[in-house]
């Protein structure tokens, strides 16, 4: 038991360090006070459930443990044997009032496996250290590259002297009371024979109460470092996990009340809304997000991970700014802006893959910030490559980016003989939604041919909207024009409506998220099915059936709107697996972690000037697999996939071909 005058301490250290942890605490709060408004209230049950199970079975950092990335399994031995000392530093903390205080005071059952779960953990920390030591400063993984050093240092360097600190003390603790805390303790007995050969037993009477305050100091300093560290992130990812989207994967906020409101999107950190702040506090700059985001990779100006560390900086020169004018400072500086944080040319290269966001472990939602920075680059300071002027002129005239005549959408549709709702009684079994692509793209109308033969087969009653269907408006809302998005989405739903259908066949993944997705914010709940989904239904119902004369080899390219977006793997590869003697081959980046083609987020519509090429990059991963055929299954991607074939100069060797195009070549008549 301490001494008096020991106890009186001790009560200073704990009230000096609540002060200090609920000062900067209070301060962080208030920081993330000076975002928008935004409910992430409902549904609490499911959201604390969703958060336990994201934290306490280290989902979060497991998911993206590979073959050559397993630092997710070190995390997660820190994590569950630092959680085990946390409840042993209470019982020290508790045992300084009165010695009774102690895991004893359970029993001597507990006691017992309670030490011996704690010297095991420390075990395991320590080597879980020295195997993050070793990856971060001798092999440093390039994802690591720019993260600060000097925190993790101490981190790494806190927590191992907090394990040095135990087993040390509990040596001590043997030679002072002749016992240990415990007898399953062997760490305490282990290190008290080597403090005896080291001749320090007669000084274990004073070592010990030294070491047992070193260990509180060490502790408590611990606890509030953290609040000012990178490491911020200890206490933010739980509530960042707990206030994550609770709408369908990878849904943009809209903005509403266009007409009456003042300003769009983010020019400055205090646009964002609280939960976006918190994202900021809640990044661990593991790297994960440059590690899979295409524009990093290429060698282009965005990285994900800097983005965010540069915001949340600029959210905290925003605050010191913002509340020194308040407290009345003399200079209080001028507020920073934005753009310096973010770049135009880093928001410009995204292509809303979702990579990013897939393997963060704390749920940090890098797209909605890039497309709202966007937003306010677009509708306030009309600010925006000038190769996306042309496509945004044809939305805005003729509801497609290809800018052609919108009374020619139906021609191609007309020479194959394919039914318009208009013309006929308005009632159909499937409505086929062409899109942009199909309707104006001639690469795109020959797997719109190809989807015409298998319906066909199938005996499917569809029909199609002709000259009332137009755009999505999925480029224009990705690069920032919300406005001109929800007119074409608000116009498509009203031609929806007019007309009875079962489902809206959509060929395009872009098209299908946001119809399926997007479209209900605004009154347009339908039932939306991609076109691997649909050819699968048909061929387990039988209704068509598929031949295969010609072994070949194919390998799949996930969409990122189809795969990350919408979960949808196994279908396409079904489809592709259905047809005989085809050998299906993955590519090294596929599903969740597949390779972006590049097209998405509107880039489509842009130049590629800056780094490498995003679909060049792609076909070299598919070329690597020496397939007889590349298949896909948005038009976006084919048309990537034929430039990078054309760009490593290999179009006689090698064919890009939609799912629906290699299930034509195979149908049994």
């Amino acid at each position: 038991m301490l001494p008096i005058y020991g106890k009186f301490l001790l009560l200073l250290l704990l009230a000096g360090t609540f002060y200090a942890f609920i000062r900067r605490a209070g301060y962080l709060v208030r920081v993330l006070k000076l975002g928008k408004d935004e409910n992430r209230f409902d549904r609490p049950w499911a959201r604390f459930r969703y958060a336990l199970g994201r934290v306490l079975l280290q989902r979060c950092v497991l998911k993206n443990v590979t073959k050559t990335d397993r630092s997710g399994l070190g995390h997660s031995l820190i994590f569950y044997g630092f959680c085990l000392f946390v409840i042993s530093y209470v019982f020290h903390i508790a045992e300084g009032f009165h010695p009774s205080l102690s895991p004893a005071l359970f029993g001597p059952a507990f006691n017992n496996i309670f030490s011996f779960l704690v010297d095991i953990a420390g075990l395991m920390v320590i080597c879980a250290l020295v195997w993050a030591g070793l990856r971060r400063y001798i092999a440093k993984p390039s994802r690591l590259e720019s993260t600060k050093s000097r925190d993790a240092l101490i981190i790494l360097l806190a927590i191992f002297l907090l394990m040095i600190l135990h087993f040390s003390l509990e040596g001590f603790r043997v030679l002072a009371a002749g016992k240990p805390l415990a007898q399953w303790a062997f760490f305490g007995r282990a290190f008290s024979k080597l403090f005896m050969n080291m001749g320090l037993e007669g000084s274990a009477h004073t070592l010990f109460p030294v070491l047992w305050f070193s260990h509180i100091i060490v502790i408590l300093g611990f606890g509030v470092y953290i609040l000012y560290s990178k490491h911020l992130h200890i206490l933010a990812a739980h509530p960042n996990l707990y206030f994550r989207s609770t709408f369908p994967k990878g849904v943009l906020q809209p903005i509403t009340n266009m007409e009456e409101a003042e300003t769009f999107g983010a020019s400055k950190i205090t646009d964002f809304s609280w939960k976006h702040l918190l994202d900021l506090y809640a990044c661990t700059e593991c790297g994960h997000c440059n590690a899979n985001c295409p524009a990093a990779i290429s060698e282009k100006p965005l990285s994900p991970k800097n983005m965010i560390a540069a915001l949340k900086q600029n959210l905290l020169a925003t605050a010191k700014d913002r509340f020194e004018r308040t407290e009345g400072a003399e200079n209080p500086g001028q507020q920073p802006t934005i753009q310096e944080a973010v770049t135009e040319e880093a928001l410009w290269d995204c292509t809303n893959c979702m990579a990013c966001m897939e393997v963060c472990p704390v749920g940090i939602e890098h797209i909605d910030k890039i497309v709202d920075m966007r937003r306010h680059l677009v509708l306030m300071e009309s600010k925006f490559p000038s190769e996306v002027v042309p496509a945004f002129r044809g939305m805005e005239r003729n509801s497609n980016p290809w800018n052609m005549g919108s009374a020619t959408r139906a021609d191609y549709a007309k020479k194959l003989g394919v039914e318009i709702l208009s013309e006929g009684n308005g009632d159909v079994d499937i409505l086929y939604y062409l899109g942009c692509a199909a309707s104006f793209d001639g690469r795109a109308q020959k797997v719109f041919a190809a989807m015409v033969k298998i319906l066909r087969a199938a005996g499917i009653h569809f029909g199609i909207l002709g000259t009332e269907e137009g755009c999505c408006g999925d480029s224009a809302r990705r690069i920032g024009n919300e406005y001109l998005y929800q007119m074409m989405a608000k116009a498509n739903i009203e031609a929806f409506k007019q007309y009875r259908f079962n489902r809206i066949l959509v060929t395009c993944p872009h098209g299908y998220n946001t119809m399926k997705k997007e479209y209900p914010r605004f009154g347009g709940e339908f039932d939306v099915i991609h076109h691997t989904e649909f050819i699968l239904d048909l061929i387990r119902n039988e209704k068509i059936r598929l031949n295969g004369d010609i072994g070949r080899t194919i390998t799949y390219h996930d969409s990122c709107f189809l795969g990350r977006y919408n979960s949808i793997y196994d279908a396409p590869r079904q489809v592709l697996q259905s047809i005989p003697n085809t050998n299906l081959v993955e590519m090294d980046r596929n599903r969740r972690l597949a390779f972006c083609c590049g097209a998405g987020g509107g880039r489509m519509w842009m130049e590629r000037v800056r780094g490498q090429r995003v679909y060049a990059l792609r076909t070299e991963q598919a070329l690597a697999k020496n397939p007889d055929l590349i298949a896909t299954a948005c038009p976006f991607c084919m048309t990537h996939f034929e430039d990078g074939l054309v760009f490593h100069d290999v179009v006689e060797k090698f064919k890009v071909r939609d799912i629906a195009e290699l299930v034509v070549d195979h149908l049994l008549s």
